[in-house]
């Protein structure tokens, strides 16, 4: 049985989230959703996440929260931040939180390539 690598998305229901679960379905990634905080540390637990994307404003809380959620269940897995604003500040601040990436999302399509 081959070895399926998992990608968690954390994204509200909408074109943002069918975009970024066609780009990981590209990669050879199985995407497992979810659309807050609480329902991702049900999930960041049960299994192993080769990369979990999170938009950068959840319902109940935002992509710093999802930074430390992760680095306690799995301090190995990289986080890419998705926003729809393109600013260096920004970016800046993401990484600066632990984040291994920061991408406007929605992706353009060379982006999500």
């Amino acid at each position: 049985m081959p070895n399926i690598e998992l990608a968690l998305i954390i994204c509200g229901q909408g074109e943002d989230r069918q975009k970024i679960v066609a780009s990981v379905l590209k990669r050879g990634l199985a995407p497992i959703c979810c659309s807050n905080l609480e329902e991702a540390r049900t999930l960041l637990p049960q299994d192993v996440f080769r990369v979990v994307f999170c938009k950068d404003i959840l319902a109940d809380g935002d992509f710093r929260a999802v930074l430390r959620v992760v680095k306690n269940t799995s301090p190995r897995t990289p986080v890419i931040v998705l926003s729809r604003i393109a600013d260096w500040d920004s970016y800046l601040k993401a990484l600066g939180a632990g984040a291994f990436e920061y991408i406007v999302c929605p992706p353009n399509p060379v982006e999500a390539e």
